[in-house]
């Protein structure tokens, strides 16, 4: 399985294939746009954990683990990728890149690790410490990391770049540094989402997401290809926004990355909890430790409402309390809106 495979291919209901695991909420970063669920929870998952949800899915190709900063539990890390490995089972981890060093690398690469997944939204140690406010030695931990990963004869390795006002005039400089300076041939955009559980609300309009995307890819090195993600959370397909960004997806390597959210792919927190998606729609469906995630992916109420919602009717915002920048809910044209998520007690 190739990165973004699943949403390429754009799944349909029916099968649960695919999960994303929060194995601990604790990070290095402080991030203002984090969307994890719940950053103060300090509980983390085993190796034995995963198991026993990764054998109760027996449609299970892709599993995503995450954080927090999900290497900061190496250990666990390596040992969830080795047993997916062993059943035939696609895996990425997504990480800052800051704790890696080469003996990790080869231990994830014996282990059977498919992507890498980095995140990168600066060119410099002093503007991205400035950002993040972290030391100026983070950076080239992080450039290090990712030019291993690009060597590597068997990790898939990609940057993600954040769409938002830190980024919306340098996304191309960004991507020019990914290609050209470290070696990237898959460059991830994602579209930021409000994280209304975290407090980050969203920085840009619709006109400034469409011109700062067409520059992008006016821009895009022909050896690197560019995947869009969460798209659909700003644009309908057929709205004004969406029609004018179809051209740009002529070019090959322009991909739109459709969500598979709650119809193939759920969220599984520290704690056990169950989301349907931690970025766009965060509400808990269940706890692995109370109800199998197949049943929770079979049976419930809220779920087959939010597929409906989200995939069929194409009607829910997952903005939750606006479609539009600056507009609230109520308007008599607002997409459906679920309630508020509530932080599992």
């Amino acid at each position: 399985m190739t990165f973004k495979s699943l949403e390429m291919a754009k799944v349909g209901a029916g099968n649960l294939r695919a999960i994303e695991i929060g194995v601990t909420s604790r990070c290095n970063f402080r991030c203002d746009y984090c969307g994890a669920y719940d950053l103060l929870e300090r509980k983390i998952l085993s190796v034995d954990d995963v198991a026993r949800v990764v054998d109760t899915l027996p449609d299970l190709e892709r599993v995503k683990l995450s954080g927090g900063e999900v290497l900061l539990e190496f250990e666990i890390c390596e040992g969830i990728v080795k047993y997916c490995t062993e059943r035939g089972i696609a895996t990425q981890i997504n990480s800052n890149g800051t704790v890696l060093n080469d003996e990790k690398f080869e231990r994830l690469e014996a282990a059977g690790l498919g992507v890498l997944h980095f995140s990168l939204n600066h060119t410099d140690a002093a503007s991205h410490s400035a950002f993040y406010r972290v030391t100026e030695k983070m950076f080239p931990k992080i450039v290090h990391a990712i030019k291993r990963a690009v060597e590597s004869p068997t990790i898939d390795a990609v940057v993600e770049t954040i769409l938002f006002n830190e980024t919306e005039r340098a996304m191309a400089e960004v991507h020019t540094f990914a290609a050209k300076e470290l070696g990237v041939r898959k460059h991830e955009i994602q579209m930021e989402i409000p994280s209304l559980h975290q407090g980050y609300e969203n920085t840009m309009s619709h006109d400034q997401i469409c011109e700062s995307i067409a520059r992008l890819v006016e821009n895009r090195d022909p050896s690197c290809t560019l995947f869009f993600s969460c798209l659909s959370a700003y644009f309908r397909p057929g709205s004004e926004h969406w029609t004018r960004l179809q051209p740009l997806f002529r070019d090959p390597g322009v991909i739109y990355a459709s969500c598979i959210e709650g119809k193939a792919q759920l969220h599984l927190h520290s704690n056990g909890d169950v989301m349907i998606c931690e970025l766009g729609n965060p509400d808990v469906i269940g706890n692995v430790f109370d109800t199998d995630m197949l049943t929770m992916y079979e049976t419930s109420p809220r779920l087959q409402a939010f597929i409906h919602m989200k995939h069929e009717e194409q009607t829910f915002s997952c903005f939750r309390h606006f479609d539009k920048p600056g507009q609230k809910e109520g308007r008599p044209d607002s997409p459906t809106v679920l309630p508020m998520p509530q932080l599992r007690k």
